[in-house]
């Protein structure tokens, strides 16, 4: 009797198993197919729209591991978002196995490959321009979701000429993690195209990223062609009218030949070097002010125009093409206008030059004062003191002027030159006419000749 008893006991505890065992299953599968369905997707794409006001489609989902995965995601922003377009493809997250069953869910890790970004600039309306952004926290009973970490494969970030002229980020891979209410920013690879800035490949990039501000530690770039040169950023970018923006620039092996454009890049050669300080409040791109110290390392000037032209009177070869001994100038920066000032070139005790010259756009205005070696002047017979004055360190100094655009730069020495030396002809030949024949007759031929 003992044993019928056991044997039902077994048998009704085998059938439990194997109902729970059903039901789990077909729950799996309910559940899957709720996950898989189209309904699920568009579910979380509302989900997306309503937290972010972008209005985009995900892929249908599926389970991976403690989490889930897509195919992707594209959206659009309104127009008050700084987001025009996002393209994600593919996307895991991963749920942390005991925060499945807490709250809030705790996200172990979220797994973004190819991300795509294309920026806009936001119309926003007045009482929404303060906003702060939406930023990672430590968890909370008040909060539905913590993320501990991102990986971003492959980041390409775009921006309109509306925003700091344009540019964007190709290829960048990033790993962010929260540190209590911020993220962590890691960043290796890829390349930057800037305004006016030849291509740029990223080295490192880290920064801490919280509610007003991205406060970067360090970040590292060189010349996309040129992997000898080295751009360094350090700083704090504001995110809000409140916190302002500060960034240090520091600038080593920089050929000029990849950053000036033609005529200038044949005519001054070298590798610059130097910092730079930004400042800015409110729009960084709009408002900044910048201040540094430059630096031309193994520097020439070679077949300058005002130079070449004084050379082909002096007949000494020493001015078409002139290594540089001392090449230094201060810079400051505005929207739109870059001026070098204090310049101070030098080529041992051949010549100096100072002054001063501004780009506004593409125009180019300035005044370079142009010393030469004193025992040089005796070779310009006639032409030395119309030219040139003494002045300070022994030298004698003329005003050159600047104009034009960067493409195509006139320099008022070369015209003043040229006149000088007409006008020493003109009076040479009357001289010469006056002796050969008598001055009667030659007051006949030129009625003005005294």
């Amino acid at each position: 009797m003992k044993r019928k008893k056991g044997r039902l006991f077994l048998l009704l505890l085998l059938a439990f198993f194997a109902l729970l065992f059903l039901s789990i299953t077909g729950f799996i599968f309910w559940v899957n197919g709720i996950v898989k369905s189209r309904a699920f997707a568009d579910f979380a794409s509302k989900v997306v729209e309503k937290h972010t006001g972008i209005s985009g489609r995900f892929e249908p989902f599926s389970f991976y591991g403690f989490g889930l995965e897509t195919g992707g995601y594209e959206g659009r922003g309104s127009k008050e978002s700084p987001i025009e377009l996002i393209s994600i493809k593919p996307i895991a997250v991963q749920l942390s196995s005991i925060g499945i069953l807490g709250h809030p869910w705790i996200v172990r890790s979220i797994d973004l490959g190819d991300l795509s970004i294309d920026l806009q600039t936001p119309e926003l309306p007045p009482e929404r321009k303060t906003e702060k952004i939406p930023l990672a926290s430590s968890p909370n009973k008040e909060e539905a979701l913590s993320i501990e970490k991102i990986h971003v494969k492959s980041l390409d970030l775009k921006w309109p000429p509306s925003m700091g002229g344009g540019g964007e980020i190709k290829d960048i891979e990033l790993n962010i993690s929260s540190q209590q209410a911020n993220w962590l920013i890691y960043g290796s690879k890829g390349f930057a195209r800037l305004q006016s800035i030849p291509p740029l490949s990223i080295e490192k990039i880290k920064a801490l990223l919280s509610r007003s501000s991205i406060d970067l530690s360090e970040a590292k770039l060189h010349l996309q062609a040129f992997p000898r040169s080295l751009v360094s950023t350090e700083g704090s970018i504001g995110l809000v009218p409140t916190h302002n923006t500060h960034l240090n620039l520091s600038l080593k092996e920089i050929p000029l030949e990849a950053i000036l454009t033609e005529p200038l890049k044949n005519e001054l050669r070298g590798d610059l070097r130097g910092t730079i300080g930004i400042n800015a409040t409110n729009d960084l791109m709009k408002s900044y002010h910048g201040e540094g110290e430059l630096y031309i390392d193994r520097g020439r000037l070679v077949h300058v125009s005002f130079l070449t032209s004084l050379d082909s009177f002096l007949k000494l070869h020493q001015l078409e093409d002139i290594p540089l001994t001392v090449a230094h100038n201060s810079i400051s920066l505005e929207p739109n206008i870059i001026k070098l000032h204090n310049i101070d070139w030098q080529s041992e005790n051949t010549m100096k030059m100072t002054g001063w010259i501004t780009l506004a756009g593409k125009a180019v205005s300035g005044t370079l004062l142009l010393g030469i070696r004193a025992d040089w002047i005796p070779r310009l017979p006639g032409l030395g003191g119309k030219l040139f004055n003494p002045g300070e360190g022994g030298y004698f100094w003329t005003e050159i002027h600047l104009s034009g655009t960067l493409n195509d730069i006139h320099e008022d020495f070369s015209p003043r030159l040229n006149n000088a030396v007409q006008g020493i002809l003109q009076r040479g030949i009357e001289r010469e006419i006056q002796k050969q024949v008598p001055g009667r007759i030659f007051r006949n031929i030129l009625p003005n000749f005294p």
